[in-house]
């Protein structure tokens, strides 16, 4: 069963996500979850879509923050830099992995049901031609580099 019933469970659950890494399954199985429920996308969308989970999250994001003076938002700031900036050299892998790693700060990664209508990103159609050519262009770099041969190894 992966329903959370009580605050203390939610916080548990908090506690193990937040000082892992923020790796969702290893939280869950930390405190006791079945493999099968830790491994099932529906049990850990149940777990960590509970209110008392999000809550007990967002209170110990708030307590790190007051603490080191460093938030979710320096870090998105951050990023957006690093992009603005791997933009500016024309490094559109560097690009990419900013944009992908600013959108996992804000949850829109496969743990989070990306497929659901909740989660739904919108772009601009000029949006989506910019990433097309940015990945069309970290494509093309990627196969034009040299291959190693085994003698070279």
């Amino acid at each position: 069963m992966t329903s959370v019933k009580d605050q203390r469970t939610a916080e548990a659950i908090a506690r193990e996500y937040c000082s892992n890494g923020r790796n969702k399954e290893q939280g869950m199985r930390t405190i006791g979850y079945a493999e099968s429920s830790c491994q099932s996308g529906k049990a850990v969308g149940d777990v960590y879509g509970n209110l008392r989970v999000k809550a007990a999250i967002a209170k110990i994001d708030a307590k790190t923050a007051q603490e080191t003076g460093y938030s979710v938002e320096c870090y998105r700031q951050e990023l957006e830099s690093a992009r603005v900036r791997a933009q500016d050299l024309n490094q559109p892998s560097a690009e990419v992995s900013a944009i992908v790693a600013k959108g996992r700060s804000c949850g829109y990664d496969k743990d989070n049901d990306m497929g659901s209508k909740e989660a739904a990103i919108s772009i601009t159609p000029e949006q989506a031609e910019r990433y097309s050519k940015m990945a069309a262009a970290a494509t093309a770099e990627r196969l034009d580099r040299p291959k190693l041969s085994k003698e070279a190894v």
